[in-house]
C-alpha cells in the first residue's frame, strides 16, 4: 500500500492527527465568548469543551473517507467517530480507522476521562479491556477527542478562505433553531500560506514521512468543494457539517484526493447517556507483575510507602495500546 500510493495516508495523518487544541484546561468548561456571524466557518474550529459550555452535553457522531488516485492506482481510508461529552468536562470517545485492506484490517481505541482519571483501550486489546492511565491527567484522551471532533475543522483548513459560507435559510436540529450554510469553493481565494519545508532543515531530520506530508500540505491545489453546516442559532455551535473536497497535487497532474467528511449531533442536554469510569478497568502497569515480585524479592523493587512514576510518561499515553 504504501509503494502503491501514500497521498491519501499522509494527507490524513495531516488532518485527522494534526489538529487539537493547545491548552488544557480541568473540569467544567468555560464560558464562552460570544459567535462571530460574520465568520461562520469558523465553528468547525470549535473544540468539545467549548461546544458543551455553549449547548451543554451532547452526543456526536461523524465519518471520514479518504481517496487518493494517481493513474489506475487508488488507495481509500475510512474513518468512524462518537464522542459523549459532558457539560461537566467528562467524555468518552472512540475511533475507528479502516485502510481498505479487508477483513481484520480495522484499527482503533476507545477512550474515557471521568472522576479525575483517563481510561484507554484499543479496538481488539490483547488483554480485553479497558486499562487506568493515571499520568495521563486528561491531556491524551482530550488530544484523541479533538483529533475527531475537529475533522471538518481540519478539511476546512486545507482549504482555508477558498471555503466560502453563504447563508442558506433557517432549520431545527434536536429541536434546536439552526442557521443553515451552504459552502463552496472560490478557488480565486485560495492562498497556501508560507511553506512548511525549511530551506535548511536541522540535521537528521525531518524524516522521509513528515518531508512527504509537508511537501503534499505546500503543494495542494483545491479543485472543488461543496457541503453545509447547520449551526446553532443561539450559541453558533456547529450541530451538523458536511464537506466534500478534491485536491490536487502541483507538480503531478494524476494526483487526485478527494475527502468526505461528516459529523452530526445525535442527542442533546439529558438524552446524552452518563459517562462513567469502565467497570474492572486494570492499572496501568508498564512493568510485567512476574519481573516485579522478582525485583521485590530480591529487595529492588520499591519501597513500601514510595511513590513514583512509571517510566515513559507520556501525553499520548492513551494512544499506546
Amino acid at each position: 500500500m504504501r509503494k502503491a500510493l501514500p497521498l491519501v495516508l499522509v494527507l490524513a495523518s495531516a488532518c485527522s492527527r494534526g489538529g487539537a487544541p493547545g491548552a488544557v484546561t480541568a473540569g467544567a468548561p468555560k464560558a464562552p465568548s460570544p459567535f462571530d456571524w460574520d465568520r461562520p466557518a469558523a465553528s468547525l474550529r470549535l473544540g468539545s469543551d467549548e461546544v458543551a459550555a455553549r449547548v451543554g452535553s451532547f452526543a456526536w457522531e461523524g465519518t471520514a473517507s479518504w481517496s487518493a488516485i494517481r493513474g489506475e492506482r487508488k488507495v481509500e481510508v475510512t474513518e468512524r467517530h462518537a464522542i459523549r461529552q459532558l457539560a461537566t468536562g467528562e467524555f468518552a470517545a472512540e475511533g475507528t480507522v479502516d485502510p481498505g485492506r479487508g477483513p481484520g484490517s480495522e484499527s482503533g481505541k476507545r477512550v474515557i476521562w471521568a472522576q479525575g482519571m483517563s481510561y484507554a483501550r484499543s479496538l481488539h486489546p490483547a488483554s480485553g479491556g479497558w486499562r487506568e492511565r493515571p499520568t495521563d491527567h486528561g491531556r491524551g484522551a482530550r488530544r484523541f477527542r479533538d483529533e475527531s471532533f475537529l475533522l471538518a475543522g481540519e478539511v476546512a483548513g486545507l482549504l482555508g478562505p477558498a471555503l466560502v459560507a453563504s447563508a442558506a435559510g433557517t432549520a431545527s436540529v434536536l429541536g434546536r433553531p439552526a442557521r443553515r450554510f451552504a459552502l463552496s469553493l472560490d478557488k480565486a481565494r485560495f492562498a497556501p500560506g508560507p511553506s512548511r519545508l525549511s530551506a535548511e532543515p536541522p540535521p537528521g531530520g525531518p524524516d522521509p514521512a513528515t518531508m512527504a506530508r509537508l511537501a503534499l500540505l505546500d503543494g495542494r491545489e483545491p479543485i472543488d468543494a461543496s457541503g453545509e453546516m447547520l449551526l446553532d442559532a443561539a450559541t453558533g455551535a456547529p450541530l451538523l457539517a458536511r464537506i466534500s473536497a478534491l485536491l490536487g497535487v502541483k507538480g503531478d497532474p494524476e494526483a487526485r484526493i478527494r475527502v468526505d467528511v461528516e459529523g452530526r449531533f445525535t442527542a442533546l442536554g439529558g438524552d446524552v447517556a452518563p459517562v462513567e469510569p469502565p467497570r474492572n478497568a486494570l492499572p496501568d502497569e508498564r512493568k510485567p507483575r512476574g519481573v516485579a515480585r522478582a525485583l521485590e524479592q530480591a529487595g529492588l523493587g520499591r519501597k513500601k510507602g514510595a511513590e513514583s512514576a512509571p517510566a515513559d510518561e507520556t501525553d499520548e499515553e492513551v494512544g499506546e495500546e
